[in-house]
């Protein structure tokens, strides 16, 4: 996802929500400018009027806040004065890792608890928040307290009006896709459809194509990395076409959601099934939406707060 992308969602946010204040307040930060700092920091905060999102809080930031949510990539001076301070700390996991570096390094679960380990256990928080159930499944046991919480799709984002013909076609994010770019390309080129990369809206497409490839299509990226490009299919009712690795994927189908293996064929079959079928692509369209509530950001703000909340109660309560 662009910066583009997740500037415009909170600007959106700024102009379209009065946030309400939470009985908590909250301190997001992190190292990272990357987009999952800015939609599961500065966009989660902007929603709730006593929290606030910077990358280098002030004694008096963290002194002011109830609670510190680390996101991705944690501070470890941060951590140190708000354990000077008695302040609770979650660590928001989403993509923690060094990418590809680390995905090239774990081939499987038992490397992956490796990895992991030794860098949650000096970060110490009092709560985890995991991107997907898969990742929590795999390694919730090295920590106590957690929860899941999926990516919410762009704020900003327009609903799909599924056109009667497959014109466009496209990928959201990073070239990632490796050595499926040329194979989709040429797919559509054969069927006279156009390709294109980062849309700048999802309703653009009449479908999108989410798949890894090359250094980045391995263990650690396939199984960990968040929802967030089937969300915002989901968010606009735009028909996806997914690898079949692609775990977060298999987390949030709601089993609309058209699947590709490496198998020769696999991809232009479900590709063909969909340009040829618009009352597919309408029942995928509806939907879609009528799953999108589940990651809208109201919804997913309030599972954090109400993680925030549960690991405020257990200090308390420990202190006491």
């Amino acid at each position: 996802m662009s910066k583009v992308d997740v500037n415009i969602g909170l600007e959106f946010l700024q102009k379209s929500f009065m946030p309400q204040a939470s009985p908590l307040r909250v301190c997001f930060t992190s190292r990272s400018s990357a987009g999952a700092w800015q939609i599961r920091g500065q966009q989660i905060a902007a929603m709730r009027s006593n929290w606030v999102a910077t990358s280098q809080p002030s004694d008096e930031d963290i002194e002011q806040a109830d609670l510190i949510c680390l996101v991705k990539k944690p501070d470890i001076r941060v951590i140190e004065r708000a354990r000077q301070m008695r302040k609770p700390l979650v660590f928001d996991i989403i993509d923690s890792w060094a990418q590809p570096e680390d995905g090239l390094k774990c081939h499987n679960t038992h490397e992956a608890r490796e990895l992991f380990l030794p860098v949650w256990r000096q970060i110490n928080a009092d709560g985890y928040i995991f991107p997907t159930w898969r990742m929590q499944e795999d390694l919730g046991a090295l920590v106590k307290n957690k929860v899941t919480i999926y990516h919410h799709y762009w704020p900003q984002i327009q609903k799909n009006k599924i056109r009667s013909r497959v014109e466009v076609i496209g990928y959201e994010g990073a070239d990632y896709l490796g050595e499926w770019r040329s194979r989709i390309e040429k797919a559509c080129r054969e069927r006279d459809i156009r390709f294109i990369a980062n849309p700048v809206n999802y309703a653009d497409l009449d479908i999108v194509i989410m798949a890894r490839g090359g250094v980045h299509g391995n263990f650690l990226s396939w199984r960990y990395k968040s929802n967030v490009k089937l969300a915002n299919a989901m968010g606009s009712g735009t028909p996806a076409l997914v690898h079949f690795e692609e775990m977060s994927a298999h987390d949030t189908d709601n089993g609309d959601v058209m699947f590709f293996t490496d198998q020769p064929g696999s991809f232009e079959r479900q590709l063909d099934r969909l340009i040829n079928d618009h009352s597919l692509r309408m029942h995928i369209h509806k939907s879609f939406l009528s799953l999108a509530p589940c990651f809208n950001i109201q919804n997913i703000v309030e599972q954090f707060e109400g993680f925030f909340l549960r690991i405020f109660e257990n200090q308390r309560n420990n202190n006491e």
